[in-house]
């Protein structure tokens, strides 16, 4: 270490330097740059390690002219993990960039700000289909939260409901992301809703959503869905896809592993074995 950084570690210790008001003053200076990529990168920094200090200068970021600051400041928000960002990010479910829109759920999510159910509701109609996978998804997390309350009072029956109308809507949706995120919200919280979307999904969806739905149809637990996730493990155009891999078939695999309690791994023969064996006797 040079004696330099020696003696400033030194005299930050002894307390003879202001570091926080230096720094601070230097990141406003930044934030207040006409340069975007400046103040964008300002914002980077005060996400990697912000403080109670430094939150407001997030706060201030979020209502920046570029959308790419605004983006990366509400982000930054959600991983402060202070209440105080809830109220600017909430706000952001409004912004006009879809980006900043999609991440404002997601911050939302992890502030763990449970009481935007209406907001969330509302941004079900978004444009975007990132903003409506985060919305279902997060959906779907206060769903579980509230059913692990116990009891569940009648407010919280209520929210429940009003969070199953805005997830079955969702299994409409034309993108099949869309539909996915929504099924398996449902599935997480074992709604027998969840159940023909996902089979639907498992056999004609995308390499990705076959894979997701499988282990969708685990999560929802219903034993009706064995059939056709063992026939998910069999059929050809799960074994390899363009890049190696066998994300669907793995994914029907983890379904059967949470619905059977076995695990004959992506051997589809031990698969189509037990279940003979089962309907012989």
């Amino acid at each position: 270490m040079k004696k330099s950084t020696i003696f400033l570690s030194v005299v930050i210790l002894a307390g003879l330097l202001p570091a926080w008001a230096e720094t601070s003053d230097e990141l406003t200076s930044r934030l207040d740059s006409p340069n975007p990529a400046v103040r964008l990168e300002v914002v980077r920094e005060i996400a990697l390690g912000c403080t109670p200090e430094s939150l407001p200068l997030l706060i201030r970021a979020a209502g920046d002219q570029d959308e790419d600051v605004r983006e990366r400041a509400v982000q930054g928000l959600g991983l402060s993990g202070s209440p105080r960002a809830i109220e600017t990010v909430t706000q952001a479910l409004k912004d006009p960039d879809e980006f900043v829109r999609w991440r404002a759920v997601q911050a939302l999510e992890r502030l763990g700000a449970n009481d935007v159910i209406e907001d969330l509701a509302i941004l079900a109609a978004d444009k975007s289909w990132r903003v409506k996978v985060s919305v279902y998804r997060f959906l779907g997390t206060i769903d579980s939260v509230i059913s692990n309350e116990s009891p569940v009072g009648l407010p919280g029956k209520q929210k429940r409901e009003q969070i199953r109308q805005v997830l079955l809507g969702g299994l409409e949706e034309p993108d099949e992301r869309v539909r996915l995120a929504a099924a398996s919200a449902l599935a997480v919280n074992k709604d027998p809703a969840a159940l023909e979307p996902l089979l639907d999904l498992l056999k004609n969806g995308s390499m990705l959503a076959r894979g997701a739905a499988g282990e969708a149809l685990g999560d929802l637990g219903d034993p009706a869905a064995i059939d056709a996730l063992i026939e998910a493990v069999a059929d050809p155009r799960n074994t390899e896809e363009q890049d190696g891999r066998d994300w669907a078939r793995w994914g029907a695999v983890k379904g059967l592993v949470k619905l059977t309690g076995l695990n004959f791994r992506a051997d589809a023969q031990k698969w189509l074995d037990w279940r003979a064996a089962g309907k012989q006797r």
